[in-house]
C-alpha cells in the first residue's frame, strides 16, 4: 500500500465515480483503476461497488476512509515539517488576534505546534481593532491571524476553528437556581465585561440587544484577565466563552448555560496564497487538530464581514 493508492481511493470515494475521480486527479481511468485494483489485492477486499453510473464503498472500504484520511494528514504533515524550518533548524510566525481568542483557542494551537516543532519561534500580536488583523495580513505585515463571526471573503482565506458557546458565569453565593438562566436573570447582579468595540463586550452587547436593554455593564474592565477575579469577589457576573468559563469553575464560580443560547465562531485567516512553508504548516497542523479532536461541524462559509470591533 502507498500514500498514491490512499489518495485514489479517497478521490474515488468522494466523488462516487471513476470518472470524476480519474478527471480530478488528471490521470488517466484505466490507471486509476490498476492502481484499486492493486490496493484491493494488496488488503484483500473489494473497496467499491458498482450501481447505476457510479460506485459506492463496500464495508471493507467505508471501514478504511478515516484510516486514510489520517495516514494522508501525517503525510502532509511529516512534509511541512521538513520544509517549514530554515537551515539552521527554526522558524518564526507571527500571529495577530485579540486577547479573548488568543487564550482559547490559539494557546492551545499553538502549545501543541511547539511540543512538535520546538525550534519554531511564535510571536502573538495584538490589533486595535478587527480590521487591523485582515489590513495586516493584507498588507503582508503578519503571517496569520483570528478573527471571530462570519469567515471574511475576498483575498482572505480562512479555517474555521471553534464553536464558543457563551455561557453565565456568577459568584458562588447568588441566589439564581438552576443551569440554565436567562440574561434578565443576570442583569441584577451586574454584568461584567470588557470595555465597548472588544471581542467579549460585543458578544455581551448582542445578547443585552437582543433582550431589549440598554447595553451597559456594572463593571468595565480593560483586563480581561480580571474578569473572572471579580466576579469570585462578588462584582456581579459574567458572559464567557465556555472555555475561558471552565478556569472560572475551577476557581469556585458558578457556570450556567444560557436560556437562549449564543455562540461565536473563530476563524484562523490568511491572505490567499501568500503562505510561507511554515504557515502552510501551521494551517494543516491547526486543521488536523479541528478534524482529529470532532469539533461540531464548522458552518458554511460566509462573504459578509462583521463590524469592525477592537480586541480584548
Amino acid at each position: 500500500m502507498d500514500r498514491r493508492h490512499l489518495e485514489y481511493f479517497l478521490a474515488v470515494a468522494e466523488l462516487g465515480s471513476f470518472t470524476r475521480a480519474a478527471a480530478s486527479l488528471s490521470i488517466a481511468q484505466p490507471s486509476l483503476s490498476q492502481a484499486i485494483a492493486a490496493l484491493e489485492r494488496d488488503l484483500g477486499s473489494e473497496l467499491f461497488e458498482r450501481h447505476g453510473r457510479g460506485v459506492r464503498l463496500t464495508s471493507a472500504g467505508d471501514a478504511l476512509l478515516e484510516p486514510a484520511r489520517r495516514t494522508l494528514r501525517a503525510f502532509r504533515l511529516a512534509r511541512g515539517a521538513v520544509r517549514s524550518v530554515s537551515d539552521a533548524g527554526f522558524g518564526r510566525l507571527s500571529i495577530m488576534t485579540n486577547t479573548l481568542w488568543a487564550i482559547e483557542p490559539l494557546a492551545r494551537i499553538i502549545g501543541e505546534f511547539r511540543r512538535v516543532h520546538p525550534g519554531v519561534q511564535v510571536a502573538v500580536l495584538d490589533p486595535s481593532s478587527r480590521s487591523d488583523v485582515l489590513d495586516s495580513l493584507r498588507r503582508g505585515e503578519v503571517d496569520l491571524g483570528l478573527v471571530d463571526g462570519e469567515a471574511p471573503a475576498g483575498i482572505v482565506a480562512s479555517l474555521w476553528l471553534a464553536e464558543h458557546d457563551l455561557v453565565a458565569v456568577i459568584p458562588p453565593w447568588t441566589w439564581l437556581t438552576g443551569t440554565a438562566v436567562t440574561v434578565e436573570e443576570l442583569l441584577p447582579l451586574g454584568l461584567i465585561s470588557t470595555p465597548r468595540g472588544t471581542a467579549l463586550r460585543t458578544l455581551v452587547d448582542a445578547q443585552l440587544e437582543a433582550i431589549g436593554r440598554p447595553a451597559e455593564v456594572a463593571v468595565e474592565t480593560a483586563h480581561l484577565a480580571s474578569v473572572i477575579p471579580l466576579v469570585l469577589a462578588g462584582a456581579g457576573a459574567a458572559l464567557l466563552p465556555q472555555g475561558l468559563a471552565a478556569d472560572a469553575a475551577a476557581k469556585g464560580a458558578r457556570i450556567a448555560t444560557l436560556a437562549q443560547p449564543a455562540s461565536a465562531a473563530v476563524h484562523l485567516v490568511w491572505r490567499d496564497g501568500r503562505l510561507s512553508p511554515l504557515s502552510e504548516h501551521f494551517v494543516a497542523f491547526a486543521r488536523d487538530l479541528v478534524v482529529n479532536r470532532n469539533d461540531r461541524r464548522p458552518p458554511p462559509m460566509h462573504t459578509a464581514s462583521p463590524a469592525d470591533s477592537r480586541p480584548d
